[in-house]
């Protein structure tokens, strides 16, 4: 019943892959702590596991995959970008909390911004390695009033760099996980013949030990 579900799932996925990484991205930007990262890695895992490396195969992860996210994380994150434009500092002081995120996070994004020398390279470089919160980059570009067009161009991008790294990891992943499958599957059954025969002698032991206490 379990693997009935598990393939369901995935024909599910197969059907709507990019619906779903789309949907998944945007929603992971507004309200979801779901990673874009688990979305991305699930996905290519479950459509390109077992494919060899070819243009064909890359071309089904940029098309299925690469876009539909960075398309999905850019649109979603226009949420926080157009709030903290309109709403400024106070919008985050009142929902911060709530966020996950504070003035001071705002502010250490700026102080970053204003020591790195190019603006445009600093953001892309946060979406493509996303070690600062991606919700603290899209409400500092708010409220500093970040050109629109940049924006969103600097996020689609650097959001694909990011999603292109997540998507390679899950391939390679996916077929060294279709190589070792029967071996892990082999090992799994070992391992559980053991604990049968480990719970089998305790059982017996224990049956002895009551009957020598009779």
């Amino acid at each position: 019943m379990f693997t009935t579900i598990i393939k369901s799932i995935e024909s599910l996925i197969i059907s709507h892959t990019s619906l779903a990484v789309f949907l998944g991205c945007i929603l992971e930007q507004i309200i979801v702590p779901i990673p874009a990262s688990l979305i991305v890695v699930s996905s290519t895992f479950v459509i390109l596991k077992g494919t060899s490396f070819s243009l064909a195969a890359l071309g089904t992860l940029f098309i299925k995959i690469i876009i539909p996210a960075s398309l999905g994380i850019t649109l979603g994150s226009l949420v926080y970008y157009a709030l903290a434009y309109k709403l400024g500092m106070p919008f985050i002081e009142r929902t911060g909390k709530y966020l996950g995120v504070s003035v001071q996070d705002i502010e250490s994004v700026g102080k970053k911004v204003d020591e790195s020398r190019y603006d445009e390279l600093f953001i892309f470089l946060a979406r493509c390695f996303p070690v600062i919160p991606a919700i603290a980059v899209n409400l500092f570009c708010g409220i500093i009033h970040y050109d629109l067009k940049k924006y969103l161009i600097i996020t689609f991008l650097g959001s694909a760099v990011q999603i292109l790294g997540w998507g390679l990891l899950a391939w390679f992943s996916g077929n060294v996980y279709m190589i070792l499958e029967d071996k892990i599957a082999y090992i799994g059954n070992i391992i559980t013949v053991i604990i049968i025969l480990i719970v089998i002698y305790f059982i017996i032991m224990k049956k002895r030990e009551m009957k020598r206490k009779k």
